[in-house]
């Protein structure tokens, strides 16, 4: 119950900003997230439920948990919340929209620290559309944009997929189980392996969809049109991360079905499609948004091929060095007024900015002592018994190095007076949230080698990470400085791709682009559809309203007071009657 606390001085936010001045907000705002993680250290482990509804066998519950592995997903939403409310003072300078963006910001935060802790799939379900709704409102924040419009119609009606999946979870769940609850549910298909396999595919979809993975991947880079804030909030520890953190939530039942092989080949998939995409990629934004969709299908990749420790610590240590780097975009695009990485420059004008962002590059590419080294060595180290899918990693490894220096060197070009001036004016706020997350980079390094045993506990006392080696350092230090040589010398001789393949290869998001173009006007089709069937039932309603109030006009004319007339009309319908009854007999 003391977990729900946490929740407390967010709700209490939120009612404050109503009723002061917008200028306030933000301070209310960074008050509310910090005092919830001072209650973290508090809460206590333990399960919490309240039966909603009870009818016969079947109980709906609203249940949640905490366990280690919860607190660490906890720790990440609360600690990084602060650091995007604390970027924002100096990003959001439109005093209106104020209210409306903290109000959105802390609704998200709510939503996924409830996530973060359920324990049923009523919780689960209610933390998830929240999730998908939050989301889309600050996706589409700028809403006199219609390009951010559309990005958040396509962000909500992709994930809608996976709404109407857990629905379906939760309905044959109550029709088999009769309870929704996660450990009732873990103890019923253990003997019930079909409907382990018939959930199992519902929520594999739900995941797909949330976490941005194969088919349904492009709505993420297309969710940049919302502010830089929300795209570091929704990119290192919100929303996406809820699709891959729930496969461990729900472990048990992923692995009776029999169906990881499944999300381990569609995790491939998504992998090298999105490192493919960022390497292409001219967008500042969607170039870190690849990033994240290679990411999670890494995080996937470990969980269901049995990596389950580096899978945890990438999902840690990923979100610390991802909020940076788009921190840093935002500041870019600031400065410059520019988007793509061929016009924008100068990052090296304010040096806190530059070595801050040269953390963040350097743990994306895996370089040691920073946190993504030793979430790429764990990765990599975790499938020695697999020459094929370690060889893959290690390519990944190289081009996830080459994307990286690419966007910096683009990034770092010589700049314009105007933009050397905005750089050196970069608000004190952003530079402080920019430092706390550079540091925490290299904290986070730690967790490797104390964080994930006490994290996972029992468990999954049989998933732990390989013993650091010397050769596994050797091996991804020169991976690392071999990305960053191909990115120097193909920025700095401007090298172009000329193969007509490799172009179609790299601009591949057209068709996961198609397959949601195709699915949206289906939609709209059926759409169109029903409201056409709509459209007919409402006109016979009319007609047949109408017909009965003309035929009342008759009867009132009719009803003159004459007995005669009564007598008539009475007559004809007995007549009428026997007619009726003798054509029936006769039939």
């Amino acid at each position: 119950m003391l977990v729900l606390f946490i929740l407390l001085p967010l709700f209490a936010s939120i009612m404050l900003m109503q009723f002061l001045e917008q200028r306030f907000s933000k301070y209310v705002a960074l008050i509310g997230a910090v005092v919830s993680l001072v209650i973290l250290p508090f809460v206590t482990q333990g399960s919490y439920s309240v039966n909603l509804l009870n009818i016969g066998t079947y109980v709906v519950s609203f249940a949640t948990n905490v366990l280690p592995l919860n607190l660490m997903l906890l720790g990440i939403v609360l600690i990084i919340a602060p650091l995007v409310i604390l970027y924002s003072f100096g990003y959001m300078s439109v005093t209106s929209e104020q209210k409306r963006f903290y109000t959105e910001i802390l609704a998200f935060e709510i939503s996924m620290l409830l996530f973060s802790v359920s324990y049923s799939f009523i919780t689960l379900f209610i933390a998830w559309e929240f999730l998908s709704l939050t989301s889309y409102l600050l996706i589409g924040f700028w809403n006199t944009k219609e390009i951010a419009n559309k990005a958040a119609r396509k962000a909500i009606t992709t994930v809608f997929i996976g709404d109407l999946c857990i629905l379906g979870v939760i309905a044959i769940l109550l029709s088999t189980a009769g309870s929704v609850t996660f450990n009732q549910v873990f103890l019923f298909i253990k003997t019930n392996q079909s409907v382990a396999i018939l959930i199992s595919v519902l929520l594999s979809i739900a995941i797909f969809t949330k976490s941005a993975q194969f088919p349904f991947s492009e709505w993420l880079p297309d969710a940049m049109e919302g502010p830089t804030p929300v795209s570091a909030f929704l990119h290192s520890s919100t929303m996406v991360k809820a699709g891959v953190f729930s496969i461990l939530l729900l472990f048990p039942i992923f692995y009776a079905s029999n169906l990881l092989g499944v999300m381990f080949i569609i995790a491939i998939i998504t992998i090298l499609l999105a490192t493919l995409n960022a390497l292409k990629e001219k967008h500042i934004k969607k170039v870190i948004a690849y990033s994240t969709i290679q990411e999670l299908g890494l995080m996937m990749l470990a969980f269901s091929g049995g990596a389950i420790a580096a899978g945890v610590y990438f999902f840690f240590a990923q979100s610390f060095y991802k909020v940076l780097l788009f921190f840093s975009s935002g500041v870019v695009m600031e400065s410059t007024d520019k988007i793509n990485l061929d016009e924008t420059s100068g990052l090296k004008v304010n040096k806190i900015i530059y070595i801050t962002t040269l953390f963040g590059v350097l743990s994306l590419a895996g370089f040691i002592p920073f946190d993504g080294f030793f979430a790429s060595i764990g990765m990599s180290s975790s499938f020695y018994n697999n020459i094929i899918i370690y060889v893959l990693l290690n390519i990944f490894g190289i081009m996830t190095s080459l994307y990286s220096f690419r966007w910096l060197f683009l990034n770092s070009k010589k700049t314009t007076p105007y933009a050397r001036i905005k750089y050196e004016s970069v608000s004190k706020s952003i530079m402080v949230s920019m430092i706390i997350s550079s540091i925490l980079i290299l904290v986070a390094s730690a967790g490797f080698f104390y964080l994930i045993k006490p994290v996972l506990g029992g468990t999954y006392s049989n998933f732990t990470l390989q013993t650091l080696n010397p050769i596994d350092v050797i091996i991804e230090t020169v991976l690392a400085i071999l990305g960053l040589v191909i990115a120097y010398v193909a920025v700095r001789r401007s090298i172009s791709i000329k193969s007509s393949l490799l172009t179609k290869l790299l601009n591949n998001g057209i068709i996961t682009n198609l397959i949601y173009m195709y699915f949206a006007k289906g939609i709209y089709a059926a759409s169109e559809g029903f409201a056409y069937f709509e459209e007919v039932l409402n006109n016979l309603l009319d007609s047949f309203g109408k017909g009965v109030v003309d035929l009342g006009k008759i009867i009132k004319k009719i009803s003159v007071g004459n007995i005669n007339s009564y007598a008539l009309v009475l007559s004809i319908g007995m007549i009428f009657l026997f007619l009726l009854i003798f054509v029936l007999k006769g039939v």
